[in-house]
């Protein structure tokens, strides 16, 4: 009986946490998204990016090698713009697809975020080793930590703030 409560205790706590991680509050953006929809609170303006990733280096790749079929680099990359910076989405997404990246879509976003960070899905069985890789290839992005309920769903959510440069 005791595991039983146990568990239970555990299951609310986790219901919780899912709910309102590190306490992060999305504030909603006025414009809608473009693309593909997403039934979260806040509502990202996207454009989607019609470039395509070859399997051959690409100009501005730090690899050497052209990342194998099934690497992490095969895990789509959502890249936001939580600064007032107007397009940086837009060249960050370029920079990433020019690492060898697929970049499904980029947007404005309005939350309290810290510091730039690539938030993965925890359901998704590849999305933190990318997002691990994604770090470690660009050290700008400061963070990686799991997605919280107010980003637009995808396996890594790139969240860009007035930290990041790309340099």
């Amino acid at each position: 009986m005791l595991v039983i409560c146990l568990g239970i205790a555990v299951l609310v706590v986790a219901i919780i946490a899912l709910r309102e991680p590190n306490g992060h509050v999305a504030a909603q953006v006025g414009s809608s998204s473009v693309g593909k929809k997403t039934s979260t609170p806040a509502k990202p303006s996207s454009h989607s990016s019609s470039h395509s990733r070859s399997t051959a280096p690409r100009k501005g790749d730090t690899k050497s090698s052209a990342p194998a079929a099934g690497s992490v680099r095969d895990v789509p990359l959502v890249v936001l713009n939580n600064t007032t910076v107007t397009g940086l989405a837009k060249r960050a997404a370029q920079r990433f697809e020019d690492g060898g990246w697929t970049v499904t879509r980029y947007a404005n976003y309005t939350n309290d975020i810290v510091s730039t960070c690539a938030y993965y899905d925890p359901a998704d069985a590849g999305a933190k080793a990318a997002a691990e890789a994604l770090q470690q290839q660009y050290p700008t992005i400061k963070r990686v930590k799991e997605r919280f309920a107010e980003l637009p769903s995808g396996p890594v959510v790139v969240v860009l703030t007035p930290d990041y440069s790309a340099g």
